[in-house]
């Protein structure tokens, strides 16, 4: 090989590398100005919404819901909490007669159904030990709830942990009242005081609130996030609860996105749950959350993507969309990483300057996103401090990332509680 012919192979090479390193840099790119767009629609929402704050507040009381709901509870020994979620669920500002709630007691080895039934719950015990997990628990009764000759109009699920706000129900039910289907509130978490629990609170915040406040200003549904969720009762006899993995919430979202039925966004309809009682408990509990769902991008995103461009439907292609962008966590790993390497091979001459563009872009839009998405969501200073020290979170998104793109996401996985009395 001639000496022109080997700085050819060299230039070409370099070119290569850098078209690899933009691609790449303009695919995070684009997912951190997504996210940066979504807190930003939900900045500008919240604003409206506070401006109108005393309009909606008129509109809230008991009196003027008409929506017969029965809410479920599915418990697996959860003893320690059952009655503090019920108590909370009785004490809505919702018309006595319309409500209704039903804790399954689904394989419990405790007293949760016993001290449900106390605080004043209708119990529905169920006894199968080869089909455990919330998604079988909410087959088994909605089947048997929307039976029944009295079956209400909607069915609200609560998880066992949860407080709910008193005008939790009389929120969440407007949307439906207004036409919606499905109807997902805010499921946030309870600082307990300690910097991990701030800073998992502050990423419910993101997800929770600002994510779906910002596509429903964007006239977009949101997702399922298993918490705090409404269902019409024509919806779940015409599509019944088929969804038994370990991300049961976005599995039945997805079934509800193909079959055309996007859910809407209540915001202020407030559930909170306590954080993770430890480092290995929440572990567990994003490995079932993040693992599920990426399980469910391998098989449905293809499908969505071919279905969404064959018949030229951008709603699937936005649902595909939605189940691609990776954690905030990974992602910032990534983009850090991939500014890092750019910047490097650039100093050294390898590639170009402008291959670090795109992972500029990226590494700036991130922190703006969370940011935004802090002060959309109204939240509180600590969640500023927690985010000001989120690098362990980041490295270990990284460290987990195999696990997770490999976990089975049919086990079902029960999160370790922290036990507490009404």
């Amino acid at each position: 090989m001639t000496g022109v012919a080997a700085l050819d192979v060299l230039a070409a090479g370099r070119t290569l590398l850098a078209v690899a390193i933009v691609v790449a840099g303009a695919v995070a790119a684009l997912c951190a100005l997504h996210h940066l767009v979504i807190a930003l629609a939900a900045w500008r929402s919240g604003r409206r919404a506070r401006g109108a704050a005393a309009g909606a507040a008129a509109g809230t009381a008991a009196g003027t819901a008409s929506t017969r709901v029965t809410v479920v509870v599915p418990a697996h020994d959860e003893a320690g909490q059952i009655a503090a979620c019920v108590v909370s669920l009785r004490a809505q500002d919702y018309p006595a007669g319309l409500l209704e709630v039903v804790v399954v007691a689904d394989n419990c080895a405790d007293d949760t159904a016993a001290r449900a039934a106390a605080a004043g719950a209708r119990v529905l015990v169920r006894t199968d030990p080869g089909a455990r997990g919330k998604g079988r628990a909410l087959r088994w009764a909605t089947d048997r709830l929307l039976a029944a000759d009295d079956a209400p109009d909607a069915v609200v699920v609560v998880d066992a942990d949860t407080d709910a706000a008193p005008d939790f129900l009389s929120t969440l039910v407007r949307p439906f009242e207004a036409g919606a289907e499905a109807v997902q509130g805010e499921s946030l978490l309870v600082e307990d005081g300690s910097r991990a629990a701030a800073l998992r609170a502050a990423a419910f915040l993101l997800v929770n609130r600002v994510r779906p406040a910002g596509r429903a200003a964007l006239g977009l549904p949101c997702t399922l996030c298993g918490n705090g969720m409404l269902l019409g009762r024509d919806l779940l006899r015409r599509l019944p609860w088929d969804a038994y993995s370990s991300a049961e919430d976005v599995e039945y979202t997805l079934h509800l996105r193909a079959a055309g039925v996007g859910v809407a966004f209540a915001r202020g309809a407030v559930v909170r749950s306590p954080a993770a009682p430890n480092r290995a408990a929440a572990a567990q509990q994003e490995l079932r959350w993040e693992g599920g769902r990426a399980r469910l991008a391998r098989t449905w995103i293809p499908a969505f993507v071919a279905r969404g461009v064959r018949r030229r439907d951008a709603a699937l292609l936005d649902a595909a969309v939605e189940l691609a962008l990776p954690p905030l966590g990974l992602l910032t790993a990534v983009v850090v990483a991939g500014t890092a390497a750019s910047a490097l091979l650039a100093a050294a001459g390898a590639t170009p300057a402008w291959a670090v563009a795109p992972w500029a872009a990226a590494l700036a839009a991130t922190p703006v996103y969370v940011l935004a998405g802090l002060r959309a969501a109204g939240a509180p200073a600590s969640a500023y401090r927690a985010m000001a020290g989120a690098a362990p979170l980041v490295a270990g998104k990284v460290l987990r990332a195999r696990r997770t793109l490999t976990f089975r996401a049919d086990t079902w996985v029960r999160t370790e509680r922290a036990g507490r009395e009404p």
